[in-house]
């Protein structure tokens, strides 16, 4: 991986994640998908918040961004709801 691109997570960006820390680096759709999500989840997020990565939208929730809160939402979820509705 590339020093230069890694994720500095802030404290707050780093309890949002909780036990995500190690996919912080990761693109939050690739993510969502990779946790077993579907398209219809990453449609879920902002047009703009789909290319950015785990650790820059948990920094942008800790500091009080709805949306971005949103997308984390969605990625701590994509595994629950994959297992009640299969992979949509």
């Amino acid at each position: 991986m590339d020093e230069q691109r890694e994720v500095q997570l802030t404290p707050g960006g780093i309890k949002k994640l909780g036990t995500l820390v190690n996919i912080k680096d990761d693109f939050i759709a690739d993510a969502i998908r990779e946790r077993g999500g579907g398209q219809g989840q990453v449609n879920q997020l902002r047009s703009d918040y789909q290319n950015i990565k785990v650790g820059e939208l948990a920094n942008l929730a800790a500091k009080g961004d709805t949306d971005a809160e949103t997308a984390i939402k969605i990625l701590k979820q994509a595994r629950k709801k994959r297992d009640k509705y299969g992979n949509q």
